[in-house]
Order: C-alpha cells, then sequence, then structure tokens
C-alpha cells in the first residue's frame, strides 16, 4: 500500500509515521514524507497511492488546496490537523477521517481501520471530479445513483448529467452518507432516489428509480433494501 504524509514539523511528521507502521502492524508499505504543498503536489502528479495523511496549515499555506485538488483521485484522504474548525468543511467535501492534533496511536488506529475494514460510510456533502482539468463539485443530494465502470464510477445525476469519477463503488461508499445503499455490484442509490421495489419469478428483484428507470437488485442485497425501506 503506498502512503503520503504532508507535514511540514519533523517531529510531528516522524511520530506520524512510526504510528502509521505500527497500525499497518509493519506490513509491506510504501511511504513517503513531503513538507511541503508543492512537493507533495508534485509527487501526486505523477504518481499514484492509496492514502494521504495531511496537515492543514503548512508554512502558512492552506492545506485545503492540496486538498481540493487532489479530492477526486482514487485515493483516501485523512487530514491530521490542529484546526479542528474546519473539520466539518473537510468531511462536506469528501474526506475519510479527520485527525485533531495531538493525536495518539490508537486515534490513528481508528482512522485507519476505516480503510482496513470499510467498518463506516462517511458524512460528504459533496463529490469531486475534474472535468476539462478544473475541479467541479456535485452536490451529494443531486446524485440519483452510481454505477460502476471497472476501476471507476459513473455518478448520474437527477439532471441527468453523467460523471466519470476516479474512485471505484467501495471507496465512493466511505466517503457517502448512510442512506446511499450498494443494492447491486454494479449500482449504489441513495434511498431518495427510489420510488419502488419489485419482484419476479425466479427471485429477481428490481427497484424503480424517481425517473422511472428500472435498476436490477442483487439477490443477497433484497433484505437490506427492505429493512432500509420499511424503516
Amino acid at each position: 500500500m503506498k502512503q503520503v504524509i504532508v507535514e511540514d514539523e519533523y517531529m510531528v511528521a516522524k511520530r506520524l509515521k512510526r504510528f502509521v507502521e505500527q497500525a499497518f502492524n509493519h506490513q509491506s508499505i510504501q511511504l513517503q514524507l513531503f513538507d511541503t504543498l508543492d512537493d507533495a503536489s508534485d509527487y501526486l502528479a505523477c504518481n499514484s497511492i492509496d492514502l494521504l495523511f495531511l496537515d492543514l496549515n503548512l508554512r502558512g499555506q492552506d492545506g485545503f488546496n492540496l486538498l481540493k485538488q487532489q479530492l477526486a483521485q482514487s485515493f483516501h484522504t485523512i487530514v491530521v490537523s490542529a484546526n479542528t474548525d474546519r473539520a466539518i468543511e473537510a468531511f462536506e467535501i469528501g474526506i475519510l477521517d479527520f485527525v485533531a492534533k495531538p493525536f495518539t496511536q490508537q486515534r490513528i488506529e481508528k482512522a485507519i481501520s476505516r480503510l482496513k475494514h470499510k467498518e463506516q460510510q462517511g458524512q460528504c456533502q459533496y463529490l469531486a471530479y475534474k472535468q476539462l482539468g478544473k475541479l467541479e463539485l456535485m452536490a451529494v443530494n443531486d446524485v440519483l445513483y452510481i454505477q460502476a465502470a471497472g476501476h471507476y464510477s459513473e455518478i448520474h445525476s437527477k439532471t441527468g448529467k453523467v460523471i466519470l469519477h476516479d474512485k471505484n463503488l467501495d471507496k465512493l461508499l466511505m466517503l457517502l452518507p448512510t442512506d446511499f445503499l450498494r443494492v447491486h455490484r454494479s449500482y449504489v442509490v441513495p434511498l431518495s432516489s427510489i420510488q419502488s421495489v419489485s419482484t419476479q419469478p425466479g427471485s429477481k428483484y428490481w427497484l424503480t428509480l424517481v425517473n422511472n428507470q428500472v435498476l436490477p437488485i442483487g439477490r443477497t442485497r433484497y433484505p437490506q433494501l427492505k429493512q432500509r425501506l420499511i424503516n
């Protein structure tokens, strides 16, 4: 697993690196450290990674600039910062976790567990994507459904716009609110988009969206969907 730490305080970066390595039980990970946003940005432009640890105040520069540039990429971001007043803003645009300084080994492990075990969903209110080299944001409330597209995802909006996103369905689900459900191996749907659910002989299940489009429901996923719709 390839990871990057962006932190301008040497002792903090060294401590964070040690905690991350311990959290992965000394598994084989590649960990790069950068103390400036420019160096980190140059590296990320040429290298694919799985996880970014990012401080928000780097020698007077705003780490949010790098965060917003990279949100559409396929890796996840954990912010590690003393600027806790910016946590809500960070979650709204799609980070995996926000770790306040000073941090402990246990807190770093908890943040990483979300990535390792995919045990929680997030609370982002916007999905970032790139269009013509420019970063754009789509409000989560505007999403009709999301469809798998190989290692990527197609985000279908209520207006009919389709966006190709670098994150796959599993990674997007870790950021999206809990009302987004995996109804099929190829589809994620917010509960608000569902108009009705129907069954057919042979244990085949279908859902109709509010725009009358029909999507399949996986046989093993039907019970969970049914329970959520009842509640």
